[in-house]
């Protein structure tokens, strides 16, 4: 009996419990992010060309699923033409 009244106690507090009291938002810098290639910083968003040992790829630095990651957007890099 006693168990049951304490689980009715805990339950009832919880529910008159603010949201904000339930789930903490951790608030921090905002630090923007990057994808690495080579020592260097690449910003969200930015198409380079990668040269890797299986060739040149021309990839974007792109979030995935919380993550940054490299999203190939074709095989090889495109070539200035001499005017």
């Amino acid at each position: 009996m006693m168990k049951r009244c304490l689980a009715v106690i805990l339950a009832v507090g919880a529910v008159s419990l603010p949201a904000p009291a339930l789930a903490q938002k951790v608030v921090g810098p905002d630090i923007p992010c990057t994808c690495r290639f080579k020592g260097q910083d690449v910003p969200v968003g930015q198409t380079m060309c990668l040269d890797l040992p299986s060739g040149e790829v021309l990839a974007t630095c792109d979030r995935v699923l919380n993550n940054t990651a490299w999203k190939t957007v074709q095989q090889g890099c495109p070539v200035p033409g001499l005017s």
